[in-house]
């Protein structure tokens, strides 16, 4: 079995990738106490010892950590560390932003190509599009590049569809900050399509991880209320739009010809019934006091 090293493994996308490819692969997921990402000399005495063949980069500056004003020389020094010993690990794989393509404006079914005709200003934005460009011109790092994603172990106090889904559960109205077009992956999905990466010769060395579907804010409520069964108010909250945020994953379609990227519908539905399942781990008066 290949030697997988997946680092913020026990963030929402670490920990479903850890749950998902343990069964095929030999998972390293060491804690922060365990590897510190800024120290190269640990990275690569870690990577050595441990014979890592791929490297899954899920982790991102922490502020506990690092302190909360250092985002973007930390996401970067991470990711430069990477970069340094990439020549030890036959590939690097790791999560890009939608925010590569500046989320100052509109960002509509976007694809690989538009990259750069805005430079971001956010920290965030501005480290992703540099490890972008430094991935293009590599050998061997490929940047898996998410838009909105979806799923159990995140943080359902603030995040858009669990919110929903827990509220759900316990009757609560459902309410939508502002409306907007948003694409969002279900990340039951995202371990087969790592899998491709890990196994296969991509062509490129960006693609954009995404539904490739966008859907409005509101929609995504009602799949919701459908999900649960009941007859639960929908309350938008802003009527100023948001900004738009989705992307064309045709480049991912074309190089693989057996994806399957699960319908809305379904997946919300699976959703719902985890959270419905597992209702005595939500904080009811935290998910009240929610937006």
């Amino acid at each position: 079995m290949k030697k997988i090293l997946i680092t913020g493994g026990s963030g929402f996308i670490g920990r479903n990738l850890t749950e998902a490819l343990s069964g095929k692969y030999k998972i390293f997921a060491p804690a922060h106490s365990q590897l510190e990402l800024l120290d190269y000399k640990a990275l690569e005495q870690y990577v050595l010892t441990h014979q890592i063949e791929v490297v899954i980069h899920a982790a991102i500056h922490v502020p506990m950590f690092h302190g909360a004003d250092k985002e973007f020389f930390y996401d970067m020094q991470m990711f430069l560390n990477l970069e340094k010993l990439s020549y030890c690990v036959e590939k690097v794989l790791y999560f890009g932003s939608g925010a590569e393509y500046d989320k100052r404006y509109d960002i509509r079914m976007a694809k690989e190509e538009g990259i750069g005709k805005t430079i971001p200003v956010s920290e965030y934005g501005l480290a992703k599009y540099i490890m972008n460009k430094l991935a293009r011109a590599s050998d061997n790092i490929y940047n898996l590049r998410l838009f909105g994603i979806f799923g159990k172990y995140e943080l359902w106090n603030i995040k858009l569809i669990s919110n929903l889904c827990c509220k759900a559960v316990f009757g609560l109205p459902l309410t939508v900050r502002r409306e907007c077009w948003f694409d969002f992956l279900f990340i039951e999905d995202l371990p087969d399509i790592v899998t491709w990466f890990i196994e296969h010769q991509p062509h490129f060395h960006d693609y954009n991880v995404c539904h490739g579907t966008e859907y409005q804010l509101t929609e995504l409520a009602h799949l919701v209320r459908e999900a649960s069964g009941k007859e639960l108010p929908i309350t938008l909250l802003n009527e100023e739009r948001n900004l738009d945020y989705s992307a064309d994953n045709s480049r991912m379609r074309t190089e693989m010809e057996k994806l399957h990227i699960t319908p809305m519908r379904r997946a919300v539905t699976q959703l719902y019934q985890y959270y419905d399942t597992h209702r005595d781990r939500i904080d009811f008066e935290a998910l009240k006091a929610s937006r």
